[in-house]
Formats: structure tokens, sequence, C-alpha cells
């Protein structure tokens, strides 16, 4: 909206309040910049309220003292609002009362320094008397009321200065800037604004003009990706539908061929047992030729004693082919009963679908309505600036400009925040299914361990924890010999692709990690410090627990973390039962207490709704705590190993693809990694580390040889790799 822009161009919405859908009256401005009028204000805000939400973007804002009166007014739409009024109060009623005669009759001119109506003689006397010298710019021609090119700033130059709030009777002369650029006279520079900040209004108003231009041109650099983001929650909407269609027609193909090849196993199972079973009756019937051949001289001797042979070895025949079909049927059980898992368990990921479906559609929702109310803030910014540049309304301008640039920050903060990928949200985290499930039934750790390789670090570095994420990308977190927290992404041959430093002390405080989403790492380091470390561009950015939460004991301090990737949740464990819930903006959402039995958090991980919790603090034991119920409840308590007759206790927690636990164990210089159940926390198998090597963490990470167990150490600064068998 350029300077010389027709009063007529102005959209209506711009002027109409979103409240009642009409005109507005006596706006009244919000630090969002949307505007409404006084008495609907009024109408929606409880009496004594602290806060009021904007009805357009749902942004909340703290009253000033005097509630909705206390607002700001519009005053650049105000006069806008008022000047239309004025033009369609003459078109119903050209008759008007002159100010000057007192005589009732067809308007010809406004004055807005007399802030009335002139007749045409009284219109050619006041236009011309050097009585009326100062009130000539200010007057107003009704002839040019209807004109197409009648601009803002025409009708900005028409307007008074406005009167002294301390003085009514006199007109504003300067600003006082101490004060907000209030406007103030003569006498006030005497007074209660003697000693501030004081500016002539038409140079400041010059000032700011420019600063908002500097502003809005940021702005715009900032708008493409405003606009993009919605065409792209547009095609991740579209990529889910796609990505859900794909995955559950993949997983039935994943079925179909489980079945094909189970069937198949049958056949050749039952084929391998016919031919068996003919194998047998073939050698019986030779064995029996061979023996009627001995006995034949012994017939006549001893018929009862051959007859006692042939029942003897049929009934070792009979014996034989019973265990053969036995042997069969189990087999065939088996199969079957393997294709029946596979099913519940395909039936189990189809769910899975459909439940991160409506989860991610949820987001994607919440994500567009964001951008849209972004997208509105960015119309409603630019116009607002547009109007007030066009008006070239000194008064007017030091007043809203301020304001005006307030709102442009923020709004550019908000555009640059982070939220989340679009690709995790169209995307599906599915598990492959398991490679022969039907007929293998579970997944074990390899025998020994598969590699050991030299991490290239710096010398003097320790390593506290380790994540990795579908991609196979890993992140080590730890503290150097100087106190320093860190953090650095390395590959499985040991390089090193990045590193960085954390904040706060790393000396007696746990330095943990866990994979948000693809790029970006959950962190807890210096005792109280919470945070994001973004892996594509090395940025990063945390919260003091003690700074965001109120009620937080002094002496409380973070050991352990987690993530919720489907909820887009950072869930913290601490010295105490206390475990911290964060949004992907460090957000606070809840606070879990968990049950009496646990005493502390060592480490955790999330699966599917359940927490798993390393009291290696308190009890020396590990539990697993249901969290989708309405009661924080253990679930069940993992069994804790014997082996050695050592007195272990639990230190790092992980799950693989396939819902397996897996779980460190620790006594002295020994570790011990202990595979448990999906679901009920028992002992499926038990590898013991070679004591030499001082492991810390145990993570799983899928590569191109299949998902993987690494195990980091602490001081030696090595990578421990077991298979997935």
């Amino acid at each position: 909206m350029a300077s010389a822009s027709p009063l007529k161009d102005i959209d209506e919405q711009y002027l109409q309040c979103c409240i009642c859908m009409e005109q507005l009256k006596e706006p009244k401005i919000l630090p969002c910049l949307h505007r409404y009028c006084q008495e609907c204000l009024k109408k929606i805000v409880k009496k004594g309220a602290k806060k009021i939400e904007c009805v357009t973007c749902r942004e909340v804002h703290t009253l000033p003292k005097g509630g909705i009166n206390g607002l700001k007014t519009d005053f650049n739409t105000k006069n806008i609002v008022e000047f239309i009024q004025l033009q369609d109060s003459v078109k119903v009623d050209p008759l008007r009362t002159c100010i000057h005669c007192n005589k009732k009759q067809e308007a010809s001119a406004f004055c807005f320094r007399c802030n009335d109506f002139l007749c045409k003689t009284c219109h050619a006397f006041h236009a011309s008397s050097p009585m009326f010298q100062d009130h000539h710019p200010h007057i107003f021609s009704l002839s040019e009321a209807e004109a197409a090119n009648l601009t803002i700033q025409k009708l900005s130059s028409l307007k008074v200065a406005p009167r002294c709030q301390t003085h009514p009777e006199k007109l504003s002369e300067l600003c006082c800037t101490t004060c907000g650029n209030l406007p103030i006279c003569i006498p006030c520079t005497f007074g209660e604004h003697r000693g501030h900040n004081l500016e002539e209004v038409k140079s400041l108003a010059n000032i700011q003009r420019e600063m908002l231009k500097g502003k809005i041109a940021d702005l715009l650099q900032d708008k493409e990706k405003a606009y993009s983001m919605r065409e792209g929650i547009k095609k991740a909407k579209d990529k889910l539908e796609l990505n859900v269609d794909q995955e559950s027609q993949k997983l039935q193909e994943q079925l179909d061929r489980e079945g094909e090849r189970i069937k198949k196993e049958i056949q050749d199972a039952e084929k391998e047992s016919n031919t068996k079973q003919a194998d047998l009756q073939e050698r019986m019937k030779k064995e029996t030729s061979a023996r009627l051949k001995e006995l034949e001289k012994e017939m006549r001797e001893s018929r009862e004693r051959y007859e006692q042979a042939c029942r003897e070895e049929r009934q070792e025949a009979d014996s034989n082919l019973r265990e053969l079909k036995k042997e069969n049927t189990k087999v065939r059980e088996k199969l079957e009963g393997g294709l029946r898992v596979m099913n519940n368990e395909i039936q189990e990921m189809l769910a899975s679908i459909r439940t991160q479906k409506d989860e991610n559609a949820k987001k994607i929702k919440e994500l567009s309505d964001h951008f849209d109310g972004i997208v509105k803030r960015f119309e409603n910014v630019t116009a607002t600036a547009d109007c007030i540049l066009a008006a070239q309304n000194d008064w007017t301008d030091v007043q809203c400009i301020p304001d005006v640039c307030r709102a442009v920050d923020l709004l550019r903060e908000e555009v640059k925040r982070d939220s989340p990928g679009l690709d995790n949200l169209s995307g599906m985290k599915i598990r492959e299914l398991s490679a022969g499930v039907s007929v293998r039934g579970k997944v074990g750790i390899s025998e020994d361990v598969e590699s050991i390789v030299d991490l290239h670090i710096e010398e003097g570095m320790y390593i506290d924890d380790i994540t990795g994420n579908e991609d196979g990308t890993i992140v080590i977190t730890g503290f150097t010999s100087a106190g320093q927290t860190y953090i650095a992404v390395i590959t499985m041959g040991g390089s090193l692709q990045q590193q960085n430093i954390l904040p706060g002390t790393g000396w007696h405080y746990s330095v943990r990690c866990s994979f948000l989403s693809e790029y970006l790492i959950a962190v807890i380091c210096g005792g109280n410090q919470v945070g994001i470390y973004d892996i594509r561009d090395q940025s990063k950015r945390f919260i003091n627990l003690r700074d965001v939460m109120m009620n937080c004991p002094t002496n409380q301090q973070v050991t352990s973390i987690t993530t919720d990737p489907v909820n887009g949740h950072i869930i913290v464990g601490c010295y105490s039962r206390d475990v911290y819930v964060f949004n992907s903006k460090l957000e606070h959402v809840k606070t879990i207490k968990l049950p009496d039995v646990i005493k502390g958090a060592g480490d955790i991980a999330m699966y599917k709704g359940n927490l798993f919790v390393c009291d290696s603090i308190g009890t020396g034991r590990a539990f697993a705590v249901a969290l989708n119920q309405t009661a924080i409840e253990v679930e069940y308590g993992f069994t804790k190993p014997t082996h050695g007759g050592a007195d272990w206790y639990p230190c790092s927690v992980c799950t693989d693809q396939n819902g397996y636990i897996y779980m460190l164990w620790k006594e002295d210089s020994r570790s011990l990694i202990v595979q448990y159940t999906k679901d009920g926390g028992q002992i499926e198998q038990e590898r013991e580390v070679d004591r030499t090597h001082d492991v810390t963490a145990i993570t799983a990470v899928q590569t191109k040889q299949g998902e993987k167990l690494l195990l980091p150490t602490y001081r030696t600064k090595k990578l421990l790799t077991y298979g997935s068998i």
C-alpha cells in the first residue's frame, strides 16, 4: 500500500472487527497487531482478567493497567473509519448545521480543527480569513470526498495534533520518548516530564519510519519460508497418506511371501517325512526278507521264534513311523504357529501404522493451523505497516510504529523457530518384519564381539553415553579432562565427523543423549541443563531445569534422558523419583512421579508406552513403568542376573527394532549384556564383556549388515560391536 494509494483501495476486512463482523468502533490494537472494537473486547474478557487471547491468531497477551481501556487505540485505523463514516453520513443526509452561521443547509466542507461541518459561504470565509489561518490545512472540501484519487496521506494531513493528556486545552507539540513517545505540550516540559528525553515529532517520526521500513524488508526475507511451509505441509499430508498405503501393502506382501515360504516348508517337511517312511518300510521289507531266508532253515525247528522276531521288527518299524509322524506334526505345528505369530505381529504393526497416521495427521493439522496463523500475521503486519507508511501522520506514527516493530520481531522469531520435520511427520517409523520370525522365533546376541575399533577423538576425552538412529548415525557424549562437556558424531569405523562443546561442567554430572528425530539429539549435561543439538548445522539450544521448573528442588540433578519421537517428547530422569517431560520446543509438558519402589533413574528408555528404568541409584534393580495408564505403575521388574555369582546393578538400557530389550549390568570392573523378552523382563541371553573393556553404555543401531549393539568404553575410547542374530 504505497503513500499514493487511494483510500477506496483499502480492504474492507482490514476495517472490520472479527468479533462483531461490523466496521470497527473505537478500535483497540493488541500487541499482535490485530484490532477489535473496544466494547467487543470487553464482552469476551471477564472482569478482572489479567490476560486476553487474540480471537484471530490465539496469541495470549497480558492486559495493561486499566484492562481493555488501557490497550492502545489504533489511531491510524480510527482516522480512516471516522472519515468513511463522515463520507457515508453526508451521502445519507447532506443537510447539516453549520458551526459558524448555525444554519441547517447543505454542507460544503468539514473542518477537522473545529471538528464540525461548514456551509458553502462559511467554508469560503473559513478558508480565506487570516483569523482561521491555523485551520486552513485542516479544512476538507466534501466535493473531494468522492474523488477516486483521495489518498490516506491526504486524509492524515487534515488531522490535527492530539491534545495533551495532562493539559487537554493545549495541543501537543513534543514527544516524550522516556514515556513511550507520549504527546505532550510545552508546559509539561517544566512539570512531570522535566529531565525526560524529548523529541520533535517530525524528526522522530522520520527515524521510526526508516526503522519500520528496515524491519519490513527483513520480514519479507522470511516470507518465502512461511509460505513455502504451507505448501510443504500439504505435500507432507499427501505423502503421509501414500506412505501409509505403501507400508500397509509392504507388510501384506511380506506376510504373503512368508506364508508361501512356510507352506513350502510344510510341503518339504511332509515330502521328507514321506521319503523317510518309504525308506523305513523298504528297509524293513529287506530286513524281513533277509531274516526270512536266515530262518527258513530253522522254521521247522522254531517257527515260533520266527514269528516273534517278525513281531519285534514290525513293532520297531511302527514305533519309528509314529516318531516320524510325530516329528512331522511338530514341524507343521511349529511352522503354522510361526505363521500365526507373524500374522499377529503384522496386525500389531498395521495398528501401529494407523496410530502413527492419526498422531502425525493431528500434528500436521496443528502445524498447518500454526503456519496459517503466521501467514495471516504476515498479511496483517505488512498491511498495518503499509497503511502507517502511507498515512505519513507524524503523531500517529510515533505512537504505532514501536508496536509494529515489536510485532515484526516476534513474528520473525516465530518463523525461525524450529518446527517438527515434515519428513518425520509424513514418514512411518515402522520396523522391518523380523526375517524368519516364524521359524527362528527370536533374535539373539552374537557369541563374541564382532569388532573393536579405536575412536579417533582427542586425548583426555571420556565417553558417558551413546545413541544411534535408524540411518546408522552414531552420537557420543561425555566430558574432557578439563571438565568441559561435549557431543560428537562418529562412524562405525571410529572416524570423527563433528564435535561440539556443550554448556556446563562434566565432572560429577551425567552427559547423556538420545535421538529426537533424524537430525535432532536431546541432551542433558551440567547437572541441570536440558537441550537440543542439531547435527546439520551444529546449533544448540539449552534450558536450565531450575529456571523453567519453579518447584524444582535446589539439589535436583538430571541423570538420564530418552525420547518419545511419536509425540515429539523429551523425557528426563533425575536423582529422585521425578521425571520431567518436555516438548521439542523445550517447553515443560508435565512431571511424572515414579512409583515408590524406584528411588532414581540412572538410565531410561521408552518403548510402546513403557518407560524402562535402571535404578542404579537406589535399589540396584530395573523396572518397566507403564506411562499410558491413568496411574503410573510398575508393569514388571526385570530379572536381575546372577551370572558368575556377582551382585550386578543396571547402568544402561536400549531396545532393538524387534522390541527386545538389552541392558548393560555392571559389577566393579565386570560388564554383562543381558537380552530380555519383549513383554516380561525375563532373561533370554547373557554375554559377559571382556574385563579389559570399561564399557559405559549400550545402544542398538541399524547398519547395512543388520542391527548391531554398540558399546563405547569410558577411558580407552574404543567401540565394541555385537551382532544381532
